[in-house]
Parts: C-alpha cells; sequence; structure tokens
C-alpha cells in the first residue's frame, strides 16, 4: 500500500471537495484521560459529540475502538459519544463535505493536516494550542508530529495525532550473515553491497515503481537524509528549483543504483507484491517499505529473520540521519463547538490519543505502531513490531512527501511520473527539468 494510499491528498475546502482520510483503518484509539473544561460548561451538563473516523467494520482494531468508546462514556456519564465512522472512503468524503456545505460538521473528525489542510485551519478547526500548553503530560508524549497541523502565518495547532505511518527498510539477517556483511548505515555503503549479493543470486533492494509510488518515496528519504526539511521549504517557496545541482544529484543516485543493479530488474514494471515476493523468497536482502507492511512481515516465513533500520544516511550529513519519511493523521475539533460541547470533545481527544489508549490498542491488537512515546514489553507484540519499535528509537523528526507541501494538487502526481520516466530510460536532468517546467507553468 502506498503512502498515498494511506493519506489521501486533501484539495481545498473552497471547492467543498475535500478528502480528509487516508485507505485503511484509521487506529481511533482510547483509554481514560482526564479531560479539560476549558471555554465552559459544568461537568454534569449533559452533551452529545459525534466522531466521525474511517474506523468502521468488524477489524481486531475496529472493535476495539468502539469498545474504548463505550468504556469512555461509562466513565462520562454526562457526554454521549455518537460514532459517525465510515470505513469506505466515497462515504466518508460524501459526508464529510454535506457536514461542510451545511456547517454541520462533527464535532470530532479524522484528516491527514498538512498544506492542503490549511484552509480547514483557517476556518472550521479549533485551535487545540491552549490545551497543549494546559496538558504539558499529554503533549509532551507525542512523537514529534504536531507540525502536520501547524502553519508559519497561522497561529496555533489544529489537529493531534492519533496514527503514524513511516517507512523503513526491512532487511533478511540471514541474507547479510551470509555474505559477511552489516545492513547499511550509510547510503555510500549500499552500492558495495551488489557484487555481494550477486555472488549467492539476491538483489540488494528490490523495488517496484510499477505504481509509481516508490519512487517518490525513495526521492524524499534521500532530500531529508542529505538536506534536510530546509530543501522541502525552499522548493515550495521557489527559492530552489527541482532542477537545481541539488535535487539532479539526487536523481542521479537513484538512476545510478538502478544502473548498477541495487533494485534488480524490470524496475518499471514490477510491483510492490512481486518486490515483497521476492524479499520473503530469500531473493532480495532488503525491502524499501512503510509501517503498513508489519502484520505482512509478521506474518511471513522468515518472520525470524527480519530486522528493521532505518533508511541510511549520507555520511558527510550525519546531523540529518535521524530524519524520517513519515507522519500522522489525527483528531481535529470542529471550530464550531462552543462551551460545554467544546469541553466534551477535548476530553474525548484526549482520552482518544493519551499513552493509556495506545497501549491498551497493543494489548488488544497485539501489534501496531503508535505516535506516542511509550515503553512497549517486547513480548507483548511480534518481533517485526519489536524491530521496527527499536529503529524508531532514534528517530528525531517525520515529514512527508516532498509534494505534500505544495498548493499544486498535481504535482505529486507530476514528480512521481518523471521519476518513473527515469526509470525507463530518462536521464536525471531531463526528469528534473520537466518538474521544474510544470511548476514554472502553473505559478499562481
Amino acid at each position: 500500500m502506498s503512502k498515498r494510499a494511506f493519506s489521501l491528498a486533501l484539495i481545498s475546502i473552497l471547492t467543498v471537495s475535500s478528502i480528509l482520510a487516508g485507505c485503511g483503518s484509521s487506529k481511533d484509539n482510547s483509554t481514560n484521560t482526564t479531560g479539560s473544561t476549558t471555554n465552559g460548561g459544568s461537568k454534569e451538563e449533559k452533551v452529545t459529540v459525534r466522531i466521525m473516523t474511517r474506523s468502521a467494520g468488524t477489524s481486531p482494531t475496529v472493535s476495539a475502538y468502539q469498545g474504548l468508546l463505550k468504556k469512555f462514556m461509562a466513565d462520562n456519564p454526562n457526554i454521549t459519544v455518537v460514532d459517525e465512522s465510515l470505513n469506505d472512503e466515497a462515504a466518508f468524503n460524501n459526508k464529510f463535505k454535506t457536514g461542510l456545505a451545511t456547517g454541520n460538521l462533527p464535532e470530532i473528525w479524522l484528516n491527514y493536516g498538512g498544506e492542503s489542510f490549511k484552509e480547514y485551519a483557517k476556518n472550521v478547526a479549533l485551535d487545540l494550542e491552549p490545551f497543549l500548553k494546559e496538558d504539558t503530560k499529554w503533549a509532551g508524549d507525542f512523537l514529534p508530529l504536531l507540525d502536520t497541523w501547524k502553519y508559519k502565518d497561522l497561529p496555533g495547532t489544529f489537529g493531534v495525532p492519533t496514527e503514524f505511518y513511516s517507512v523503513a527498510v526491512y532487511y533478511n539477517k540471514e541474507l547479510f550473515k551470509k555474505i559477511g556483511a552489516e545492513p547499511p548505515k550509510s547510503v555510500e555503503e549500499i552500492p558495495a553491497l551488489v557484487e555481494k549479493f550477486k555472488a549467492i543470486n539476491v538483489v540488494p533492494m528490490a523495488m517496484g515503481d510499477k505504481e509509481n509510488f516508490r519512487g517518490g518515496h525513495l526521492l524524499t528519504n534521500l532530500s531529508l537524509k542529505k538536506y534536510g526539511f530546509k530543501k522541502t521549504q525552499d522548493l515550495m517557496n521557489g527559492t530552489a528549483k527541482w532542477n537545481d545541482p541539488d535535487m539532479v544529484s539526487l536523481l542521479q543516485t537513484m538512476k545510478d543504483w538502478q544502473d548498477m543493479g541495487v533494485f534488480g530488474k524490470n524496475i518499471v514494471t514490477m510491483d510492490s507484491n512481486t518486490a515483497t515476493t521476492m524479499f520473503f523468497d530469500g531473493k532480495s536482502a532488503m525491502l524499501f517499505e512503510g509501517v503498513w507492511a508489519l502484520s505482512q512481515m509478521a506474518a511471513s516465513p522468515i518472520v525470524d529473520n527480519i530486522g528493521v533500520i532505518a533508511f541510511p544516511g549520507f555520511k558527510d550529513k550525519p546531523d540529518l540521519k535521524d530524519n524520517w519519511f513519515g507522519g500522522a493523521g489525527g483528531y481535529s475539533v470542529s471550530k464550531a463547538a462552543t462551551g460545554a460541547t467544546q469541553a466534551a470533545a477535548v476530553k474525548l481527544v484526549k482520552y482518544l490519543t493519551s499513552v493509556d489508549t495506545f497501549k491498551q490498542y497493543l494489548k488488544e491488537t497485539k501489534g501496531g505502531v503508535y505516535p506516542v512515546k511509550m515503553d512497549v514489553d517486547p513480548a507483548a507484540v511480534d518481533k517485526v513490531t519489536a524491530e521496527y519499535m527499536k529503529a524508531l528509537d532514534t528517530s528525531s523528526d517525520f515529514k512527508g512527501e516532498i509534494e505534500e507541501y505544495s498548493s499544486l494538487t498535481q504535482l505529486q502526481d507530476k514528480v512521481r511520473n518523471e521519476v518513473q520516466g527515469m526509470f525507463a530510460g530518462n536521464s536525471p536532468q531531463k526528469t528534473a527539468d520537466a518538474i521544474q517546467g510544470f511548476v514554472d507553468a502553473n505559478k499562481k
């Protein structure tokens, strides 16, 4: 599953055609957290809070979510929670659009923040910063993901994370033992693995770009590790160009890896399922994949041999090596909620995003990676999840795909298509020129 599928792009509020939730079930989770009564209302005043997520159906995660909502209401008898969650993407989006158009949004809704959420932050989302400052324990427990709902020219924080995604490198411990090598600690170490693995008929890191999202993910990882988030910002504000030497050099690295055999053969026609199968069959030593693959890894025949590392950094940029490609989906509260209703909605959001909640989720679902700092007994989760969580320990920042921060809604498709074209034969320079040409042609 692509990050794009996991975190769908949002479209401007002015067009009333927003997409606010990614594919798959969101981890809308809960236990017990004391809520704030900031901005009014007696605790005994009876109120109703509506919440809309993608957690609907019969999965263990959904069952846990629904059970936790019942517990919240039992602990807070003055608050009635109406769960308006819809698993179907189109139904969710249509319901949100209707609420937006009629001024009847639910008090809490799931979204993925980012630049395209900015209009919602300006117009319909409550600033949660006062509540985060009021409860420093709650605020301090989050991984560094709150920037997902922050904007330079708009003071405040307009959402908090409830689910977390990131991309790492899964590797086969046994295959690395066979060639007498460690998994790469830097980008520069990757080419040296080609001949070593070739000797045992193994590809270093099979990668399929048929669906074209993987190339975009790879470019973002390389950029974050080499230039940090500042490069993304500079590309978005126009002080940097997609065809400047920095970006061309990253594309050249990707092309060089393809030419020397890092990805194996036929990257353009290989799909993600084929690359994953090669990894499970011992034909690929590494798999560049997201947190959403954990359950598949845990159920694989090589589960005992799978390790996880962060995507390697560059030797000359050790200060950027702990930047991760990743982000969060989370909850926003409607600005229209006031008084006791607002207090109850904030209390529910805090309940749904507490460390205790995610521990309860972990207990009931036996896995998952969550957007908070918490100690987890490795015995309580599957082996690969434990490895993934260990790899996350050193993370310092999470940022999404470069194009997510652009107001050009088609830029992500353009970048991914051009990168795929590069793998099909175009030069890095031609690829970079085409992307910059698109940006220039669509300047507002």
